[in-house]
């Protein structure tokens, strides 16, 4: 009983770390891609900043199985909203959410209000709604 109840309450804050840390990558992202950049060579497609968190998470390849051109807005839905994608903001979400309502006895209740908020807010997004605070 104890194992499964620490699996889950591990593997819960390891989801939300992981969805932090995407959302704090793809802002450092969307920052330097602000600033001016050198126009690249036909073989280094790697080095436009959008390119960077797909190569540091190791989605490069199945982003390019889903879309064909990289873009900004391919990038954030890929990373952000695509639930097939299980490194996403969403996908993480939703796994952390499952993992506490398993232990739902062994999180707080604040805990517990605030993944569930964060969740539910998250399940309602558009992508219209990313790109209206900018990119």
């Amino acid at each position: 009983m104890l194992s499964r109840t620490a699996n889950d309450l591990y593997w819960m804050s390891r989801h939300i770390e992981r969805a932090e840390n995407t959302a704090r990558m793809l802002d450092v992202t969307y920052r330097m891609s602000l600033l001016p950049y050198r126009v690249m060579e036909p073989g280094e497609k790697w080095a436009e900043p959008w390119a960077l968190p797909l190569i540091i998470t190791g989605l490069a390849t199945s982003y390019y199985q889903r879309y064909t051109e990289l873009s900004p807005e391919n990038v954030l839905h890929f990373m952000v909203l695509d639930a097939s994608n299980s490194a996403s903001i969403y996908a993480s979400l939703q796994t952390a959410r499952e993992n506490a309502r398993a232990q739902r006895g062994a999180v707080t209740i604040e805990m517990w209000e605030s993944l569930n908020e964060t969740w539910l807010q998250m399940r309602n997004k558009a992508f219209a709604d990313l790109t209206a605070h900018g990119v």
